[in-house]
C-alpha cells in the first residue's frame, strides 16, 4: 500500500475537490493507496500537518488552489528526505496545473497521479519563504489576496480584472536595484515578477518555449513606469499577447537574484500577501520537488 497524505482545502474554487471527495478516496483506495485525508482548516495548516507528518508518508496529495499547493510545498521544503507530491487543482486560476498540463477535474487528475511518474520541479524561495511559481511586486499584485473567495468561486478570472480596476489609482513606481547572474539593473519599476510558470494570474502567458520548469532558471519579467495610463493600457495590452515593448518591458533568466529598495515594497507569493520587504534575495532550489504527473 502506498501512504498517502490526502490534504484538501474544502473552500478552494468552487469546491470540486469537496463534493467529489468519496469518489476520490474510493479510486485511490482500489489503486492500493493507503488514504488519510486532513482538510484545512484556516492558513498555514496544510503547511503545519507536511511539517509534522510527511515522513510518515510515501506521498502527498494535494486539493486546492495556487496558496495551498505553496502551503504544501512550504512544509516539504524543511524536509530533506521528501515524499512525492500529486496536485489536484480545485483552485480558481490554477496558474501552475496550466504550465504542468494537468486535468481541471479532479477525477481525472487523481487517475493521473495514479498513472503518472516523476517530474522534478524547482522551487523559488524568497528571504525565509518559499514560492512555487511566482514572487511579485507593484502594479495589480494587491488584486490577488484582496479579491473575496465567493467572488472568485462566483466569476473567476473575470474577477480579477473587476478587481484590479479598483486599484488602476493606486499604481505606485519603485526605484530598485536588482543584482542578478549576470549584471546589474538599476531603475523605476511599476511591476516585476519572478516566475517558473507559463501563465501569470491565468491572464499573462509566457512563450512555452522560453520556459523550462526544471532548469534552475526563473524568468524575470520587470515593467518600467509608463509616462500615462495610455502607454500602461498598451503596455498590458502587449503583454497579454506576448508582445513585448523593448522600452518598457525587461525580460531574462536568471537563478538568484537580490533585489534592493530605499522603500519597503509589497510582494505577492504565488497568489498571497508576501508581507512588505526593502532587501529581498531571491533564489532557485533546483528540482527542489518531485511531482507525480
Amino acid at each position: 500500500m502506498i501512504r498517502t497524505l490526502f490534504i484538501l482545502n474544502p473552500n478552494a474554487g468552487k469546491m470540486q475537490a469537496k463534493h467529489n471527495l468519496f469518489k476520490l478516496i474510493d479510486l485511490f483506495t482500489k489503486n492500493k493507496y493507503e488514504v488519510t485525508v486532513f482538510p484545512t482548516q484556516d492558513r498555514l495548516d496544510a503547511t503545519n500537518i507536511v511539517k509534522e507528518k510527511a515522513n510518515e508518508y510515501d506521498l502527498i496529495v494535494c486539493s486546492g488552489g495556487d496558496g495551498t499547493l505553496n502551503e504544501v510545498i512550504s512544509g516539504l521544503m524543511h524536509h530533506t528526505n521528501r515524499p512525492k507530491l500529486g496536485y489536484i487543482p480545485t483552485g480558481t486560476t490554477n496558474d501552475l496545473a496550466t504550465s504542468l498540463n494537468l486535468p481541471k477535474t479532479c477525477i481525472k487528475a487523481a487517475k493521473k497521479i495514479i498513472a503518472g511518474s516523476s517530474y522534478y520541479y524547482d522551487i523559488g524561495s524568497l528571504n525565509d519563504s518559499y514560492f512555487t511559481y511566482i514572487a511579485a511586486f507593484g502594479a495589480f499584485t494587491k488584486v490577488s489576496y484582496t479579491t473575496s473567495q465567493k467572488f472568485k468561486n462566483a466569476l473567476g478570472r473575470i474577477s480579477y480584472f473587476l478587481e484590479g480596476i479598483k486599484h488602476l489609482t493606486e499604481i505606485k513606481t519603485y526605484p530598485i536595484k536588482i543584482e542578478y547572474d549576470h549584471g546589474v539593473i538599476e531603475d523605476d519599476f511599476v511591476f516585476g515578477a519572478v516566475t517558473n510558470s507559463t501563465s501569470i494570474a491565468g491572464l499573462f502567458h509566457l512563450n512555452s518555449h522560453d520556459v523550462i520548469l526544471n532548469d534552475g532558471l526563473f524568468e524575470v519579467l520587470l515593467i518600467k513606469s509608463p509616462k500615462n495610463a495610455i502607454e500602461l493600457k498598451n503596455i498590458i495590452m502587449g503583454l497579454l499577447k506576448q508582445q513585448y515593448n523593448d522600452k518598457y518591458v525587461t525580460f531574462f533568466q536568471a537563478s538568484h537574484l537580490k533585489i534592493t529598495s530605499d522603500s519597503n515594497i509589497p510582494w505577492i507569493i504565488d497568489g498571497e500577501n508576501g508581507g512588505t520587504q526593502r532587501d529581498v534575495t531571491i533564489s532557485n532550489n533546483h528540482k527542489g520537488i518531485e511531482f507525480i504527473l
